[in-house]
């Protein structure tokens, strides 16, 4: 026979949650669902029985069962059928997106950190460029599973998102080489504008043409010189036979898909910009055989 106190040793299980699981008068509100060996008033023993259900227990805890949840998991366990297959598959779900949301919490905690050594009237930019880059790292990497690519072209694609962070931070800061460092820039933005203004549709011809040239810009450092009016075949204007142009549109496209980089964006290119640019981004890879 063993001792609560030895149990608790074994089993990592504590004593209140030993108590809960034997007993239902208890102040968390006892199972009461499993009779140890000896149970008196202040006395209690467990044989071997006992000591492999509380190692199951153990087992369930350290899984992230619930109190709650024991009695019914150790059910699924002992008995026949795919109820355990589907307790486990249903937590793993659950525990999966909980690490999922660690992982965002501890990612922007990441940004907020990146700030502290910034003057306070410079923070707000850190935060956002720390937010924009990594942003920058999941697209190149998303776009890295859709397309085999030679890696000096993903790093290039890297390189100029990371310059197209830069301006539009430039901008927001309002620092006077920003408009300068990319003649075509200003262009770029004209045009996003007038057509956001004009209510064309993001998959039309010239939408998806903005995109492509912002895709060429970041991957070759040009812009294509398709017409600006967008009556040229985007396809052959944009030159999607490029991997770079191709990979480029890809990452974009999961850029632009993740709604924090919605205010940058829209500061810059204005109301309902960022919208436009996701649905036409999207229309570009859904056109795009590489990127299927």
């Amino acid at each position: 026979m063993w001792e609560r106190s030895q149990v608790e040793k074994l089993t990592g299980l504590s004593r209140h949650m030993i108590q809960d699981l034997c007993y239902h008068n208890t102040k968390s509100g006892g199972l009461g669902f499993w009779e140890p060996a000896v149970s008196k008033p202040g006395y209690s023993r467990f044989d071997e029985g006992d000591l492999y259900m509380f190692y199951l227990v153990g087992q369930l805890k350290r899984a992230g069962f619930t109190l709650a949840e024991v009695e019914s998991s150790v059910s699924d366990i002992l008995e026949d059928g795919d109820a355990l297959e589907q307790t486990v598959r249903a937590k793993a779900r659950m525990l999966h997106d909980r690490r999922a949301e660690y992982d965002g919490k501890l990612a922007a905690l990441e940004c907020l950190a990146d700030a502290v050594a910034a003057q306070p009237t410079e923070r707000l930019f850190a935060v956002m460029e720390a937010a924009l880059v990594r942003s920058v790292e999941r697209a190149i990497e998303t776009a890295a599973h859709v397309l085999d690519v030679d890696a000096k072209v993903a790093a290039r694609v890297r390189m100029g998102l990371d310059r197209a962070v830069a301006w539009l931070l430039g901008v927001l800061r309002g620092d006077e080489d920003a408009t300068g460092c990319c003649s075509e820039c200003p262009a770029l933005v004209g045009r996003i504008v007038e057509l956001v203004a004009d209510g064309a549709a993001p998959t039309c011809t010239a939408a998806k043409q903005v995109i492509w040239d912002i895709a060429h810009k970041v991957a070759c450092g040009q812009v294509s010189d398709a017409d600006r009016d967008g009556a040229d075949d985007v396809r052959g204007s944009a030159d999607v036979g490029d991997a770079a142009s191709r990979f480029a549109v890809c990452a974009l496209a999961t850029f632009l898909s993740e709604a924090e980089n919605g205010v940058p964006i829209e500061l810059v290119f204005g109301n309902g910009s960022f919208a436009f640019f996701a649905q036409a981004a999207r229309a570009c890879v859904a056109d795009t055989d590489g990127c299927r």
